[in-house]
């Protein structure tokens, strides 16, 4: 056996205290998309923006079948299970 003692142990953490969180990092993040976009843009000689116009395109479509089927599907579901209620 080692003759050195064992070192104490840490304490355990606390999972109540909630980490702080700011609204900076997001505007950051935002603030260097839009820096690479406009950089690409430019050095691609406007191909770029292009293909950032089909990608917003493409992410509009999906959120608007998100929302609509969502909403009605919900609504379908819904009125289905109060109608088999009665």
């Amino acid at each position: 056996m080692s003759a050195k003692p064992v070192p104490p142990q840490p304490p355990p953490p606390d999972f109540n205290e909630k980490p702080r969180s700011s609204a900076w990092t997001i505007v950051l993040a935002g603030v260097g998309l839009m820096f690479a976009i406009v950089a690409l843009t430019f050095l691609t000689l406007g191909y770029f923006s292009l293909v950032v116009m089909i990608g917003a395109g493409v992410f509009m479509l999906i959120g608007a079948q998100y929302l609509i089927w969502g909403w009605l599907l919900e609504r379908i579901y819904r009125n289905g299970r109060e109608n088999l209620e009665e």
